[in-house]
């Protein structure tokens, strides 16, 4: 059976969701901390706040992100725009290795390097990386979503799912279809257990734009919302723990609960 073959409450099941992080934790806190996701689509950066922001997914990707958050002035310090960093050679890399200070790993630090040099490339064929990314189609179909993504994939350190991450956080309109945000979906029956990679991707991201279109809001608060209620560190939420966790969900306090196919049988 597909998950598509009822209707599905996007609405009702996003109320849930949100209304279940603020009974748990500080409404005002978690408001602040969201805010800035409903403003991102659409918004338009800088050449060096698109470099700043590759710079932060490559440190990001596969780290606790409380580790990579409190380290960030020391990495922005080490990489401060795009066309310094493009000049870096092996004693720059090796100055930054050396600072205790900074997360010491090489393959990041190297692709923050290589990945200046891609991204002046784009700017000087493009005029600026805005002007690139104005210049990229709208994802529609499922391949479409997957087309785009492997333009990003350019990037050192970009991975199938990572650069979703980028994808999103220049408010283009996909979520980051990352393990919290799989969890969660299949939990509530939206995508099969046994779909997997690209076909997994694609159909993550198409469910985050019903959330978003049944909501009126923006797809990127859609997945910032879903990533609090699922993710474990949640303190600048002012959250002790997230709701759907891998292991020991809090079913009991989940008002989604009766949407999810994990929360019924518990």
């Amino acid at each position: 059976m597909n998950p598509q073959d009822f209707p599905v409450d996007y609405e009702g099941i996003f109320e849930a969701v949100e209304n279940t992080l603020y009974e748990v934790g500080s409404r005002e806190q978690i408001e602040k901390s969201l805010e800035p996701s409903k403003h991102l689509e659409g918004k338009r950066f800088s050449d060096e706040e698109c470099y700043r922001k590759l710079v932060h997914i490559v440190f990001y990707s596969g780290f606790r992100a409380e580790t990579v958050t409190k380290k960030l002035p020391i990495i922005d310090g080490h990489f401060p725009n795009y066309t310094t960093v493009s000049g870096f050679g092996a004693r720059d890399v090796e100055h930054i290795r050396n600072d205790g200070r900074m997360i010491r790993h090489e393959g990041k630090i190297k692709a923050c390097v290589e990945n200046a040099r891609i991204f002046q490339a784009i700017v000087t064929e493009h005029g600026s990386f805005q002007a690139w990314l104005d210049s990229l189609p709208y994802p529609g179909s499922d391949q479409e979503i997957i087309d785009l993504r492997d333009e990003f994939r350019r990037f050192a350190f970009l991975g199938e799912r990572t650069a979703f991450h980028f994808m999103t956080d220049l408010g283009l309109p996909v979520l980051k279809p990352d393990r919290v945000i799989e969890r969660i979906f299949k939990r509530l029956d939206l995508v099969q257990d046994n779909w997997k990679d690209d076909k997994l991707y694609a159909a993550l991201i198409q469910e985050g734009r019903k959330f978003a279109k049944a909501t009126g809001r923006p797809i990127r608060y859609v997945d910032s919302v879903f990533v609090a209620y699922g993710q474990m560190q949640t303190s600048d939420m002012g959250l002790d723990r997230g709701i759907c966790l891998e292991r020991n969900p809090a079913c009991s306090v989940c008002r989604a609960r009766k949407y999810c196919k994990y929360g019924a049988r518990r």
